[in-house]
């Protein structure tokens, strides 16, 4: 047996719950996304608000993760956009001179490791908007591959907030009501709370194994928010991760998209999908009517969701969709169907142009 990066271990938390949760409102068609009041309310959503407040500490309390380690070399990787804003914002609410330290990315990063009671050799920061989680995947794979660390665990984690809602706003990008992820009737994106974090090895592998054979960065550098027209920058990244696992597109059985559903963004995919696989375009996904875009943590979570949908054998609905609505002939998974291959391809964007492709693979033998 060779040696690949293995995706050990993960759990997740979104609007529907945990993992098996998750899993079991996709594969039924449920959405998460509910209308009522956000900010300044105690609304009673799944177990990320059931333990009293959305911090930081208590996702990771709900998010019950026990790893065991094979080596002595950890590297621990914080991911997210902007991760904890509501402690900030109470702060200058109130207009107290109180310390704020505890809102700054180094500090969650911090507090991450004190509460997960762990002692990595090195902690870094991923902080590349909405992409964060999967280019966390794609440096700890190369980390790995070069044997720098045994183990690197990443964790991911976003919340709504008002200072990153009013943004978005003001990119007439959020829709009032459900995301319609590249349906033809599509009005904009509707905001999440996420948070997901993954135990990742480069060891022999075993049948059953989830491994991360292929990832690749590009950014298409089109504008600050704004995706590329052309869809080029997520195809470059789509064709790195091929290349990096050997693999070519016929090879992929399904497709997680980043899938906003705002215009620009499923347009922009679409191109880039008809660029890497012509007429070809595998089962494609996106999750975003079902739980929200949960931001940088939206990433990471998505690929582990997309690691149970390889265990299963079947890919859920993309909820919300209903009227195809591309230019490309995207095939919109519209009820769950079976994946008769081994490898996902996973997608993500972010702003500043960012694109970011992974591939995962289930060992059968």
């Amino acid at each position: 047996m060779t040696k690949q990066i293995i995706l050990k271990n993960y759990r997740i938390l979104s609007a529907a719950g945990n993992l098996e949760q998750t899993c079991d409102s996709l594969y039924n068609g449920i959405s998460s996304i509910k209308p009522g009041p956000c900010f300044g309310v105690n609304v009673p959503h799944a177990s990320f608000d059931d333990i009293t407040l959305r911090t930081l500490e208590n996702a990771l309390h709900a998010l019950s993760f026990s790893p065991s380690f094979t080596g002595d070399r950890l590297l621990f990787i914080f991911a997210a956009a902007k991760g904890e804003l509501t402690s900030l914002e109470q702060h200058y609410r109130s207009d107290t001179s109180n310390d704020i330290c505890e809102s700054l990315l180094d500090m969650q990063c911090i507090r991450a490791v004190k509460a997960l009671a762990i002692n990595p050799v090195h902690t870094t920061i991923m902080s590349s908007a909405c992409a964060s989680g999967a280019v966390a995947i794609d440096y700890a794979k190369e980390q790995l591959m070069l044997e720098r660390y045994t183990d690197v665990i990443i964790f991911a984690y976003d919340t709504i907030s008002e200072f990153v809602t009013k943004g978005f706003n003001a990119l007439n990008a959020l829709s009032p009501e459900p995301a319609r992820p590249f349906d033809k009737t599509r009005t904009g994106l509707t905001l999440g709370d996420g948070a997901a974090i993954a135990h990742l090895t480069y060891e022999n592998v075993s049948q059953g194994d989830i491994v991360i054979c292929g990832s690749g960065t590009s950014n298409d550098a089109n504008h600050r928010t704004g995706p590329s027209r052309t869809g080029d920058g997520l195809h470059r990244a789509i064709a790195f991760a091929l290349d990096d696992a050997h693999i070519t597109p016929d090879k992929i059985a399904a497709v997680k998209c980043h899938g906003t559903a705002t215009n620009y963004n499923d347009a922009m995919e679409a191109k880039a999908l008809f660029s890497t696989f012509g007429e070809n375009i595998p089962p494609t996904l996106s999750l975003k009517g079902a739980i929200g875009h949960t931001s940088g943590a939206g990433s990471l979570l998505e690929i582990c969701l997309s690691a149970e949908f390889i265990k299963r054998g079947m890919l859920p609905p993309t909820i919300g969709f209903s009227e195809h609505g591309v230019d490309e002939p995207v095939k919109i998974s519209a009820s769950s169907q079976p994946i008769d291959k081994t490898h996902i391809l996973c997608l993500s964007a972010g702003f500043g142009g960012l694109n970011c492709a992974v591939i995962l693979r289930e060992v059968l033998s």
